[in-house]
């Protein structure tokens, strides 16, 4: 059994380092940070994402989301339509800039998935796929105990 969670926590640690260290990267070539790549990736590929949309789609908290959005703003990267009383309901949009921007991070992703998957079948990511997110969905409800 130690083994075993030895084995899960260590693979899960040294992907999330690989993929955090390919975004800094990446994101250092062009000046910006590897923190903002899911927001890039996601106002490019989804249309009108709003801070609450971001905060779901990226898996970070509203803190973490709005000062991404504010570093992106201040690069003249994206603009907030602000056209509701609430700011996390507007929509944000990415300026030309930030659509180049947005084309590179979406390129890039899709070279490194394409040379990482080549060799795994669709059969297997799916299944991959599929046992992660019971993983995920088990580990969540053991959390709901830790809540309070």
């Amino acid at each position: 059994m130690n083994e075993r969670f030895e084995k899960f926590t260590n693979l899960i640690s040294e992907i999330y380092r690989a993929i955090q260290k390919i975004k800094n990267e990446e994101m250092n070539n062009i000046g910006l940070k590897g923190k903002q790549v899911q927001c890039i990736y996601f106002l490019y590929n989804k249309d009108n994402a709003t801070m609450t949309e971001l905060v779901k789609m990226c898996g970070e908290d509203k803190g973490a989301i709005s000062r991404t959005l504010k570093e992106l703003q201040n690069e003249n990267l994206i603009y907030i339509e602000e056209n509701c009383d609430k700011k996390y309901k507007n929509p944000i949009k990415l300026t030309k800039k930030g659509e180049q921007i947005g084309e590179f991070v979406t390129n890039q992703i899709s070279g490194i998935l394409n040379s990482v998957g080549a060799k795994i079948s669709l059969e297997d990511r799916n299944k991959l796929y599929e046992v992660l997110e019971n993983i995920l969905n088990e580990l969540n409800k053991i959390c709901v105990n830790y809540r309070g």
